[in-house]
């Protein structure tokens, strides 16, 4: 058994203080300060309606969005159709009319269970169907093409791409098979298995920081993490009142219900996770242990799919009062956006889907993204009948603060200039100044 903190911190790599990633930019930080005053945009129409194209024939399972440059969406749908979508076309606004969608022959014959895009390149996105495949496809220059599929033995659930690992971008595929097999894109077949897991996989996330830690999630409750420099073995299992325990088949468990989503926090010091019995947990990296942060009682989790969550800077130092403050945990709860402080579990904002909305169509949310420096948050949806969402609409939302339209992009440059020269003089004076 592990019970060395040292010794779990030296096993994940984080006996050395990490540097964390690149600093986002000062858009950045102004924009995450606007997501206090987040709503459901009645504004936003979205639609496939255009010559050649076909919109999703059944609801939408997945969302994947581009974290480099914050333009492409890709939604998925139960009946595997593909839609890309260009946020940064004319009209955004107000109509949103998919730019492409991939062939009927070059998509999976079931629904599509999750799209990931490549941390490093914003134009390749994978997807992964319950129809037992991997599939990766290139956006250049703006029509996908299918670039290889991965059959695999099982029904998939979910993938994720190493954001630490420039030169193969390993990904990790987990599905009914309890086995988590890894996919290098220079091959074409999987290159090596993971055996630790007793049922089916739900979740798997990559360390940000380290492109040999995995952490995954099981329909038994379990919560695992792997080094895969060491081959197939796993390096232990969180323990919700305990030490991580030895990697062994039945020690360790997590939720008293399957793990469907895992997040890391940026600085690869904490893991989040999302259980079917209605908990959220966070998990220190430097020890294994449970952080105990308490939330509310009002997750509603019951549906072996990836659960929506994402983390967000919130924008905002508690101390100081300036940005690259503590980190926002936003879950996607049926009807509802939910957002809570993750360092004490504290709920920050609650909107749900307006009720005119729920009675065109738009059922619960079934994929959650970020579009990177806009103060946005989009979300893919059921139908809550089997026709569709009136007035030719897909079935996805966008949500942003209320206050920022048009006219208020002035006022956004001025901030950005204010919070500029603040830095500056801070820097130099190492006092504070606030503008007004």
């Amino acid at each position: 058994m592990i019970t060395s903190a040292t010794l779990f911190h030296r096993s994940l790599g984080l006996n050395v203080s990490p540097t964390g990633p690149p600093a986002e930019g000062l858009s950045h930080t102004v924009a995450s300060q606007l997501y206090h005053d987040t709503d459901y945009d009645l504004r936003a129409r979205f639609s496939a309606s255009r010559a050649g194209l076909t919109g999703h024939k059944k609801g939408i399972n997945c969302l994947g969005s581009d974290e480099l440059e914050g333009r492409w969406v890709v939604s998925g749908g139960a009946d595997g159709s593909l839609v890309i979508w260009d946020l940064e076309q004319e009209g955004l606004r107000r109509n949103i009319r998919a730019s492409s969608v991939v062939s009927e022959k070059d998509r999976p014959s079931h629904g599509v269970s999750s799209v990931k895009f490549n941390p490093h390149n914003s134009s390749l996105f994978s997807t992964t169907s319950y129809s037992a495949t991997l599939s990766l496809y290139s956006l250049t220059p703006t029509s996908p093409t299918l670039l290889q599929t991965y059959p695999l033995d099982s029904h998939l659930y979910t993938h994720s791409t190493s954001p630490a690992s420039t030169s193969t971008a390993t990904i990790a595929v987990a599905g009914s098979s309890p086995h988590i097999r890894l996919i290098d894109p220079r091959t074409t077949s999987a290159s090596q298995t993971l055996f630790g897991h007793i049922s089916s996989v739900f979740s798997v996330a990559w360390s940000p920081l380290y492109s040999s830690i995995l952490a995954s999630g099981g329909a038994d409750g379990s919560l695992r993490l792997w080094d895969i420099r060491f081959g197939a073995t796993c390096l232990g299992t969180l323990d919700v009142n305990r030490h991580p325990q030895a990697a062994n088949r039945t020690a360790g468990k997590a939720h008293d219900g399957g793990v469907n989503g895992i997040l890391w926090s940026a600085d690869g010091r904490r893991v989040v996770s999302a259980g079917m019995d209605g908990k959220i947990r966070v998990w220190s990296m430097e020890d294994g242990m449970n952080m105990c942060v308490v939330f509310p009682p009002v997750l509603r989790n019951k549906y072996q799919a990836a659960f929506p969550m994402i983390i967000t800077d919130s924008g905002i130092d508690s101390d100081t009062g300036g940005g690259n403050g503590d980190e926002v945990l936003w879950i996607g709860c049926e009807d509802q956006v939910i957002a809570f402080d993750l360092e004490d579990g504290r709920m920050l904002k609650r909107v749900g889907i307006p009720k005119t909305e729920v009675r065109y169509g738009m059922g619960r949310i079934t994929g959650l993204v970020e579009r990177k420096g806009h103060s946005e948050l989009y979300t893919s949806h059921t139908w809550t009948d089997g026709n569709g969402i009136e007035g030719g609409r897909e079935a996805l939302a966008r949500w942003r603060a209320k206050w920022l339209s048009n006219e208020d992009k002035v006022a956004v440059k001025k901030t950005e200039k204010q919070q500029l020269l603040q830095d500056i003089f801070e820097k130099a004076s190492k006092k504070r100044v606030t503008f007004t």
